[in-house]
């Protein structure tokens, strides 16, 4: 009796690769130190003519963290996270003010505001509003500055007739930037949770 048997490599591979190109995630998720290597196999899939930047930062916010529940703290853990990016893409001239702005979009991309709402006692708030006001054309930048006006503008909302002039500028600077993030995060790998 003969018999046919069909068979395929199995996926240790495919999920060895997919482990490690969202390792940058997983980590940050967990709130572990991202080592400059361990972006390699996410820079490793960056599309052709893609910001390698924004590609790894947009990425590695795909989820939010639920475990992280100080908006402070979180922020300068995203600060380690995008020195980390940075060294990783080889840009090792940027700003403080750009750090901060990546650092803040990247918070407040992932944290968890519906567990932890935004109080008026942010520590971060000049900060937050530096960002806000800086000028980018990256599209790394022009994503994060999307998440920082938008937390901003929550955040100038808790004492509205006070910060009504500020609220209304950043409201604007969110129309300004609206069409070209709006490019830019279609351009994202869509997650799926599965």
């Amino acid at each position: 009796m003969e018999m046919t048997i069909h068979y395929a490599k199995n996926a240790d591979d495919g999920i060895e690769a997919s482990y490690l190109r969202n390792l940058p995630m997983v980590k940050l998720l967990q709130q572990e130190t991202v080592d400059v290597e361990d972006w390699e196999m996410l820079l490793s899939s960056v599309p052709s003519g893609e910001d390698k930047l924004f590609w790894c930062l947009g990425c590695t916010s795909s989820l939010c963290a639920l475990d992280a529940t100080n908006f402070d703290d979180w922020f300068i853990y995203c600060r380690t996270v995008v020195d980390s990016a940075l060294e990783a893409c080889k840009i090792d001239n940027a700003a403080e003010e750009r750090k901060n702005l990546l650092a803040l979009g990247l918070a407040a991309r992932t944290f968890n505001f519906s567990a932890n709402p935004v109080t008026e006692d942010l520590k971060c708030a000049d900060t937050l509003r530096s960002a806000g006001e800086y000028a980018c054309s990256e599209d790394a930048d022009i994503f994060a500055k999307w998440y920082v006006l938008c937390l901003f503008t929550v955040y100038l909302r808790l004492n509205f007739n006070e910060n009504l002039r500020a609220l209304t500028s950043a409201m604007g600077a969110m129309n300004k930037i609206r069409s070209r993030y709006r490019q830019i995060v279609e351009r994202l790998p869509k997650m799926d949770a599965c």
